[in-house]
């Protein structure tokens, strides 16, 4: 089955790169779609996985690794009580023994319909689980403890896998993906999304994005977008500039490094954004 170019929903901002990384990942016509995004943690890779699911209308499977992933979270699992019940001579289906890890799962449901697998934060899992996936990517089959082999159909399938690069993947994994390096969103769209995010003016989303820019230029850290959001939403429980510098370093800076780095920039940081604020609630 072939996709032409989709329509993101209108809650996701594209940059020009998603669409052209889109349109090649959706140009490929033999074998199974992956792309691989890095990117530290906010900048939408995550959010483009969802975004693509629900423009093509398709299934999402979402797995979220952790450092203790096995290959039955991604293959088959056997549930014990089903097979001590084999065992004791209570009739039931192999099949009916075997729990669908993630692979599998996202294998038949690309037997249906259009199906989006993520694999969030896939540095989390150990080195090992790489090439667990190697095979899967190829040739999109999951194999069971007794030798069954279930096909995905990969002309069905797209596989997002997302890093925040806390360790680098296998060299094989990378050569069997489109890779995409996402950075964050253009400082006006930032803004704009805060501005509807929080209720906030422009005035003060504007200035909460340039903190966050400098932060993540002149920093030790790279906060997020969320991040800035949150310190919007939480301006209105602000009485002084001191409460303002409280939420700062609250939400945006996690080193004392981040601190130093925008208040060279901006001199009393605390003091220009609460005396924005202050505008906002004058006119209340």
């Amino acid at each position: 089955m072939m996709y032409k170019e989709i329509n993101l929903p209108t809650w996701y901002k594209p940059r020009r790169e998603d669409l052209v990384i889109l349109r090649a990942l959706m140009s490929q016509n033999k074998g199974m779609r992956a792309l691989i995004l890095f990117g530290p943690p906010g900048v939408g890779k995550t959010a483009l996985a969802h975004a693509v699911a629900e423009a093509m209308n398709a299934e999402e499977i979402y797995f979220l690794a952790h450092h203790w992933v096995s290959e039955e979270d991604l293959f088959v699992k056997l549930d014990p009580a089903r097979v001590a019940g084999l065992a004791g001579g209570v009739y039931s289906e192999i099949e009916e023994c075997y729990r669908p890890g993630v692979l599998l799962r996202a294998a038949l449901s690309s037997r249906e319909r259009p199906t989006v697998l993520v694999l969030d934060e896939w540095d989390k899992a150990p080195e090992r689980c790489d090439a667990l996936l190697l095979e899967f990517l190829q040739e999109g089959k999951v194999y069971g403890p007794f030798g069954e082999c279930w096909e995905a159909l990969p002309e069905n399938l797209f596989v997002f896998i997302t890093s925040n690069e806390m360790r680098e993947l296998s060299e094989p994994l990378l050569r069997r993906a489109l890779r995409y390096r996402m950075g964050f969103l253009p400082p006006e769209v930032e803004a704009d999304l805060i501005r509807k995010g929080s209720g906030v003016p422009i005035t003060v989303a504007r200035l909460i994005v340039t903190f966050l820019n400098i932060i993540r230029t002149k920093g030790l850290t790279a906060p997020s977008l969320q991040e800035g959001m949150r310190l919007a939403q939480t301006l209105k429980v602000t009485e002084s500039a001191l409460d303002v510098r409280l939420l700062i370093e609250g939400w945006l800076c996690k080193t004392p490094e981040d601190w130093e780095a925008l208040e060279k920039e901006v001199p009393q940081p605390h003091a220009v954004l609460w005396g924005e604020w202050k505008k906002v609630r004058g006119k209340e």
